[in-house]
């Protein structure tokens, strides 16, 4: 009976450690999961397009939230626009959070900071003055923006402060007054919902928490919450740095000038294939079409720039600015959602061994090129003293005469004449000029004297 009871006892010990481990397991598994996303510098059509993508893929890896931290003095406002449908239409929550302690979220950071399903900021930050502006023609100096401008964009964050809950007249005075407020009056006026002085506070106090996401109440979960800080890509951070205004506007005068250099100096080649890519990348960073577009636009061009090259004798411009274009628009090329990872990654390594054989085939063509014009000729190797020929004009004593199918200059030995149709022998090579003298027998067979004819 003690030995039953003992084996029942060993056996409960047993299932019991092997359920703690699963359900240990099993509760790291379910684990609150957040993304990280640090919005630094100049809000650009990159930053737009790289905030789209992580929202899309908390979307499909179903995390419990995204928190944006905010650190900018403003930026584009298309890009902001789209920041903030891209936060409406996410089902998740978003909290915008402006820190660490010294940060800003100055201009289009207000708008994308009022957006967040929970707004929040770190002491010691700003937020606000978010008036548009325009350059001035010819001063090149800001100024406002007109009225009907102002106009709309404060009614625009109205409108995002009023679905947020937050008060609306002082999210437009951001607009029309440039009104700006620390952390400490932005949670005293409701702009903001929570002070926090780190990212781990700040989900601290969101625990439990109920917010509206869409028409649902959402109540949140961030005890033991995991944070994944998500980073830029290189082709996003491309992308980021082809968006700042400024370097856009430089590629776009590149681009201008290098084609209308290459127009009024046909033949260059270099600038205008040069100022073609800089132009396509120029419209990119100006907003004018979307990253999928590119990519598709880069790879076009570089077929273009690969088959001209077959007609055109440009040693290489040509093909070296398809690989490039190649290259590039593979890494523009759009991410389907419905494709897996691994195809992307493959897809792209594929680009790049295309482009690598390429340039590879290209070198080795060069090189040849290369090695060929610094051969020396063959009457330098063997020499074109014995040979025979015919004069085509009188030698007075220079003139031209006709070897082994080939017309060369060339001058008799001795400053006599030679007439047209005699024969010559040839007794040596000054530079590319050859020394004959006349054949006494004007009936002997045109051929090699002292060597074999080739």
């Amino acid at each position: 009976m003690k030995d039953v009871w003992f084996r029942r006892l060993t056996l409960l010990l047993t299932l019991g450690c092997l359920i703690v481990p699963v359900r240990g397991a099993f509760a790291q598994e379910q684990a609150p999961r957040f993304l990280l996303v640090h919005i630094e510098g100049t809000i650009t059509a990159g930053t737009e397009q790289f905030l789209a993508e992580v929202l899309t893929r908390g979307d499909e890896q179903a995390v419990d939230g995204v928190i944006l931290r905010l650190d900018t003095p403003g930026g584009l406002v298309d890009a902001t626009l789209g920041i903030m449908r891209a936060i409406n239409a996410t089902e998740y929550p978003v909290i915008t959070y402006v820190g660490p302690s010294g940060a800003i979220a100055a201009s289009a950071g207000s708008f994308i900071l009022i957006s967040g399903h929970v707004a929040a900021m770190a002491p010691g930050t700003t937020c606000g003055a978010a008036m548009p502006v325009t350059l001035q023609p010819g001063t090149g100096e800001a100024a406002p923006a007109d009225d009907k401008t102002v106009q709309f964009l404060a009614g625009h964050l109205k409108s995002a402060a009023r679905l947020r809950g937050r008060p609306e007249e002082i999210a437009a005075r951001f607009v029309t007054e440039n009104l700006t407020l620390t952390s400490a009056e932005a949670l005293e006026t409701g702009i903001v919902d929570l002070e926090a002085v780190s990212v781990e506070r700040l989900l601290q106090a969101l625990d439990g928490r109920q917010v509206v996401v869409g028409e649902r109440q959402v109540v949140m979960r961030t005890e033991g919450a995991i944070v994944e800080e998500v980073d830029m890509t290189l082709r996003q951070r491309f992308a980021h740095w082809l968006s700042d205004p400024q370097i856009a506007f430089l590629l776009f005068l590149f681009g201008i000038y290098g084609i209308l250099f290459g127009l009024n100096a046909p033949g260059t080649i270099v600038p205008e294939v040069g100022g073609t890519i800089a132009l396509i990348l120029a419209l990119f960073g100006l907003g004018m079409f979307t990253a999928s577009t590119l990519g598709i636009v880069l790879i076009a061009i570089a077929v273009l720039f690969f088959v001209a090259e077959v007609f055109t004798p440009t040693f290489g411009v040509l093909t070296t600015a398809g690989a490039v274009s190649l290259v590039l628009g593979g890494f523009f090329l759009p991410v389907e959602p419905l494709l897996p990872a691994p195809w992307f990654s493959a897809f792209r390594m594929t680009v790049l061994g295309m482009a690598a054989v390429t340039v590879l085939f290209l070198v080795l063509v060069l090189a040849k090129l290369v090695q060929l014009r610094t051969k020396k000729a063959v009457y330098e190797q063997l020499g074109m003293e014995g040979y025979q020929g015919t004069v085509l004009s009188v030698l007075d004593p220079e003139g031209s005469v006709r070897i082994r199918g080939e017309i060369w200059q060339a001058r008799t030995v001795d400053g006599h004449t030679v007439n047209a149709g005699r024969q010559v022998r040839v007794l040596d090579t000054d530079d590319m000029v050859l020394v004959v003298e006349e054949q006494s027998d004007p009936a002997e067979t045109q051929g090699r004297v002292k060597k074999e004819d080739l």
